[in-house]
């Protein structure tokens, strides 16, 4: 009984008020909205091609495999290609007259990439465009511009240039961002589980409760059954509209997914909650989980990988990278084995956090 009343004080605390219900429910899906709208904008013929395309030296030799897809139209609506030798490349990189150059000839040849000291936003459309080419070949990549999915894709010559698993489709943009988006709002989504235990345990309220006859391990329990319900469901919700709204592609393996978004919520939950029992400091905890947010959804690979080196093998067990492994390959296809590693590991870092955070939090309410 106990342990159900600190739920309930908990889950109440959290959705207080309208304000805070509008925070909790409607900011993930206005975020979906907006920056899907965004997205999905570029994908319209009415509306995908606003924007002056950024401007590209290129050193390849007409009629090459490289110089055929940068000279296709839907390449073209996306960079203003200049053809030219790679000293001048070079020069117009310097002269600010280019923001990317890109040299080489064909699919199995790496594309050199040259960008200036400082470069933008439109330098970033320019290296999506050539890393698509070169992880997914020329036709997908060219498919994916236009907004198309692998049923216009498959039997194209050069699909089979990537080392990608493809099954029977590719996420569109909106699949890819759907997921790639809900996973990053389930990480933030921890932070109620350290608005949660600040409360419950190192406020003025928290203190009255750690010296009342009110069992430990119920009062933790508790807070940590309130926040990582409000966390799941605000996931769920996040998750139910883009497949309603937007008609996001989830597959078929519902269940699967839906597990590796409570492992998430749980990791993000435990993690934060570690860190408030270590520091107690909202503000501390706050300015470390954005970093460390900040930095896994950086480091983390979707549908298509990216490599960093040497740091591939420690940057595939970040909290995103383990959820994309499994999402990604339960609805377009993975390693059976190392989606069961990623759903694993999660859970049991999970575990961890969950284990050393009642620990030092225990020792701290019998001080």
């Amino acid at each position: 009984m106990r342990f159900i009343s600190t739920f309930k004080m908990g889950f109440k605390y959290l959705w207080r008020d309208p304000v805070i219900i509008a925070i909790l429910v409607g900011f993930p899906i206005l975020i979906i909205f907006v920056l899907g709208n965004a997205l999905d904008s570029m994908f319209d013929e009415e509306t995908r091609f606003s924007f002056d395309p950024p401007k590209v030296a290129v050193v390849a030799e007409e009629g090459s495999h490289l110089a055929t897809f940068l000279q296709d139209d839907a390449v073209q609506q996306f960079l203003d290609i200049k053809f030219t030798d790679l000293a001048q490349a070079e020069q117009l990189i310097t002269d600010g007259y280019v923001v990317a150059a890109f040299a080489g000839q064909g699919p199995s040849q790496p594309v050199l990439v040259l960008l200036p000291a400082q470069h933008d936003l439109f330098a970033l459309v320019a290296l999506t465009v050539i890393d698509s080419y070169q992880q997914i070949g020329a036709a997908a990549a060219i498919a994916m511009l236009e907004g198309r999915n692998i049923a216009d894709m498959m039997g194209m010559e050069d699909v089979q240039v990537t080392n990608q698993p493809l099954g029977t489709r590719i996420p569109s943009a909106m699949d890819y961002y759907a997921v790639t988006m809900l996973i990053m709002i389930l990480l933030y989504t921890g932070l109620n589980g350290m608005e949660l235990f600040h409360k419950g345990l190192f406020s003025e309220t928290g203190i009255r409760m750690r010296l009342s006859p009110i069992n430990k391990p119920s009062l933790v329990g508790g807070l940590l059954a309130a926040s990582t319900l409000t966390s799941f469901l605000q996931g769920m919700i996040t998750f139910t509209f883009t497949a309603v709204v937007y008609g996001v592609y989830w597959g078929d393996r519902i269940p699967l997914i839906i597990l590796t978004l409570f492992g998430m919520v749980l990791f993000s939950q435990t993690l934060c909650i570690l860190l408030i029992v270590i520091f107690k400091h909202r503000n501390i905890v706050g300015g470390i989980t954005q970093l460390v947010f900040f930095v896994t959804t950086f480091v983390s690979s979707g549908f298509i990988p990216v490599s960093f080196g040497a740091l591939d093998r420690i940057f595939r067990f970040a909290p995103n990278a383990m959820a994309h492994t499994v999402i990604f390959g339960a609805v377009y296809g993975g390693d059976e084995a190392w989606m069961t590693t990623n759903i694993i590991v999660l859970f049991s870092t999970a575990a961890a956090f969950a284990a050393l955070s009642f620990i030092l939090g225990r020792r701290q309410m019998e001080a």
